[in-house]
């Protein structure tokens, strides 16, 4: 497992910890953040509304993608700075993640947005209760950036494999509840989807959002009827394995 990929999963438990109780949209779009060169939607790992705070993990490259040439590397480079300067523009403040990059430097740059989002949100003419809460929500939110940036300076390499750690243990654990809530809703009396005809929505190369992991490209599709199991290789070089009639409804297709 490379180094690379355990960063990043590390870097998903520091996200989970640092912004823990507050609203989280997962690969968001929101109506403003479109590229005016090429009027296409850019996209945010993570936004968090009620603070203004939003995240983006740079870096990553797919198993099988190959390198970027200079000019699709410039590209990248202006998506995201007219990313960046939209979210300024409407209140938002980014983080930039390099899983790659020093923990301790990346942490230092989430401090600086958590403290940048917290006067914004200070001079902001939001209701009374709206600005308390975002308030107390980016100060848990410092607080706990920091005491995580003391931890992993002392022991990056240990600190980050055990937060790495953690990360797959609460994929597990929300895999297990997700399952369980499907199995539920059939035992109230809910009609499943027919598991034959949740695959066929499905194809090899097709890209999707799933609810609970983020994006990724399917890569199998194996099997038919009950037995239809659908393989996703999502961002960050992680691949699963799901039954297609307990996945069916938790996926979306991005066009």
């Amino acid at each position: 497992m490379s180094t690379t990929y355990l960063n990043t999963m590390a870097w998903r438990e520091i996200l989970a910890r640092v912004f823990d109780g507050l609203t989280v949209q997962a690969n968001a779009s929101p109506p403003w953040l479109i590229n005016p060169a090429t009027r296409r939607k850019l996209k945010l790992d993570q936004l968090y509304p009620e603070i203004g705070v939003a995240v983006r993990i740079t870096g990553i490259m797919a198993k099988g993608q190959r390198r970027q040439s200079d000019w699709e590397i410039l590209e990248s480079e202006q998506r995201d700075q007219t990313r960046a300067e939209l979210c300024r523009l409407n209140g938002v403040q980014l983080a930039l993640i390099d899983p790659a990059e020093d923990p301790v430097k990346q942490l230092d740059n989430l401090l600086r947005v958590l403290s940048r989002a917290s006067r914004l949100a200070a001079q902001n003419d939001w209701e009374p209760a709206q600005k308390r809460k975002a308030m107390d929500g980016l100060s848990k939110a410092h607080r706990e950036a920091s005491q995580l940036r003391t931890r992993i300076s002392k022991k990056p390499d240990q600190m980050l494999a055990t937060l790495a750690e953690r990360w797959r243990d609460r994929e597990e654990g929300l895999a297990i509840e997700l399952q369980k809530s499907s199995k539920l809703a059939a035992t109230a009396g809910k009609t499943p989807k027919s598991k034959a005809s949740a695959a066929k929505k499905f194809r090899i190369g097709q890209r999707v959002q799933h609810s609970a992991f983020g994006a990724g490209v399917i890569t199998e599709v194996i099997g038919k009827g009950d037995d239809t199991r659908i393989s996703i290789l999502f961002d960050g070089a992680e691949q699963r394995t799901f039954l297609a009639s307990l996945v069916a409804d938790k996926l979306t297709p991005i066009s």
